[in-house]
């Protein structure tokens, strides 16, 4: 096991003169307010233990982080959003040479031009009015950008979709029907099997068992466990809203998708020698140079340029595995 310091980017309105920090299940979570920048962003810092970074940064994300920020957004009434890890050290005291992962992003704006086909869609859509509120739902979705938003609008569109049904009421020790003067106890709710149709009509390869449980099952009541896989579930729920949505309406199907703005992310594994061996995080990491280097990363500059002396940049993809 090695110890890692991770630092996140969270969205805040929070300001504070001085750090704070939380601890939770037994790790301290720090928020870097004197280093904030003048971005919209807080640097959240903590120290774990795993066989390796990706099972670190797995462990803050899924587990440490998020009940922190649900803690504090609540005593503060302030939105927080947890958005990335941004940098990753390895305690390697008494090493010269150092190494760091390094994610810098940019956005771009998003242009789509307006194209004559689409006119005669938008009004036929108008025209039917079963499929008015679905496509309200996803046009919140589109404008949403984490896996989680979107997912709860895809879902809002697709049981609207799916319509209600009589649902019977069972025992819940022995699965059977209650009954009640001769009838069956029941109530309204949304039609399983009518969404399960919808479902696969756009997903066949998914069987009925695996709808029951994967999407109407796990996925309608998420454990946080669960929360990487819903950006999958999210867009085959997508998938079957628009399928639906084109028979009813009569419109073409398929169509690309976009945001206002294209996040470009640049994954960058660094070695470097570090002046101060005794440190168990090396401090000197090259910041302002991977910063140099996410700002050309459009103009396909990243790998074009030399390395400054005493930086090599190494293959992410494949090296940074099991550090």
């Amino acid at each position: 096991m090695a110890l890692y310091r991770l630092q996140f980017t969270a969205e805040s309105c929070l300001s504070s003169d001085d750090d704070i920090t939380l601890r939770h299940d037994g790790a301290d979570i720090t928020f870097l307010f004197s280093k904030r920048n003048d971005d919209r962003y807080v640097r959240l810092q903590t120290d774990i233990e795993a066989p390796n970074n990706r099972e670190a940064q797995t462990r803050a994300a899924t587990n440490l982080l998020p009940p922190v920020l649900d803690a504090l957004s609540f005593a503060t009434g302030t939105p927080l959003l947890l958005v990335e890890c941004e940098l990753i050290l390895k305690d390697e005291t008494g090493s010269r040479q150092r190494r760091a992962i390094y994610v810098g992003h940019k956005k771009t704006p998003t242009q789509v031009p307006l194209r004559a086909e689409t006119l005669p869609q938008a009004a036929r859509l108008l025209q039917t009015e079963e499929t008015r509120l679905s496509t309200c739902w996803l046009r919140y979705a589109l404008h949403r950008q984490l896996a989680l938003d979107q997912f709860v609008f895809h879902w809002l569109a697709f049981e609207v979709l799916a319509g209600d049904a009589d649902i019977s009421s069972t025992c819940p020790t022995c699965g059977k029907e209650i009954q009640h003067c001769g009838k069956i106890v029941a109530h309204r709710g949304s039609s399983k099997n009518r969404a399960c149709e919808i479902f696969r009509s756009a997903n066949p390869e998914t069987s009925i068992s695996e709808f029951n449980a994967k999407v109407w099952g796990m996925a309608r009541n998420p454990e946080p466990a669960f929360l990487g896989e819903l950006f999958s579930v999210s867009t085959s729920l997508r998938n079957a809203v628009e399928k639906r949505i084109a028979e009813i309406a009569g419109v073409p199907e398929g169509r690309p998708h976009y945001r206002y703005d294209e996040l470009f992310r640049v994954f960058l594994f660094v070695e470097w020698n570090t002046a101060n061996t005794n440190e168990r995080f090396a401090l000197d990491w090259p910041e302002a140079i991977l910063k140099q280097r996410t700002a050309a990363a459009e103009l396909n500059r990243v790998f074009a340029e030399a390395p400054p002396e005493n930086v090599t940049f190494l293959n992410y993809p494949t090296e940074s595995l099991t550090w």
